[in-house]
Order: C-alpha cells, then sequence, then structure tokens
C-alpha cells in the first residue's frame, strides 16, 4: 500500500466537527508527520456515495482521506468519531 510523504503531499482544508484539518484523499506516511501533529484517517459510507462516515486512527476498509490536526479529534467507543451531518466540512 502506497503512502505518501506529508512535506510534499498537497492538503485541502477542512472542519471535523468544528476543529480544522489537513485533509488528504491519499494515505499519508505517519513518519513523516511533524511532532505535536494528529494523524486519522476516515471511511466513506458503506455504500460509498463519497460521505464520510466515520474517523479513526486506521481505516481498512471504505478508506476516504487522510486528515491532519492540531488538537486530538473527539474519538469515542472503540476509538472513533462517527460523522453526522455538518460534522466533516469542506473550506475553501
Amino acid at each position: 500500500m502506497m503512502k505518501l510523504d506529508y512535506r510534499t503531499e498537497k492538503f485541502q482544508k477542512v472542519s471535523v466537527c468544528g476543529i480544522p484539518c489537513d485533509f488528504s484523499d491519499m494515505r499519508i506516511d505517519r513518519s513523516t508527520v511533524p511532532k505535536g501533529r494528529y494523524q486519522y484517517e476516515v471511511a466513506d459510507d458503506d455504500e460509498s456515495q463519497g460521505n464520510p462516515s466515520r474517523v479513526r486512527r486506521g481505516i481498512m476498509v471504505n478508506f476516504f482521506g487522510t486528515l491532519i490536526s492540531d488538537v486530538p479529534l473527539p474519538l469515542v467507543d472503540d476509538n472513533v468519531l462517527w460523522l453526522r451531518d455538518g460534522d466533516f466540512e469542506w473550506l475553501w
């Protein structure tokens, strides 16, 4: 599985539960992310309609993208953040 270097990847800005994040639709190599930043992966919904549905430290099935944030995201039971309408917003 190919992973990209954080230092050379281009990111889009998103907000997850009000927390600003960098987003890439590719997997990012954790060893390239600066210390003090938090890395998560996003899963698409089970119908693969392009709707982010959950965030975890790692996603194996229905991978949608990678998030990098300056503060931790509010993961809960089973270390997952289930996304509801409005929790994931593209910032242009």
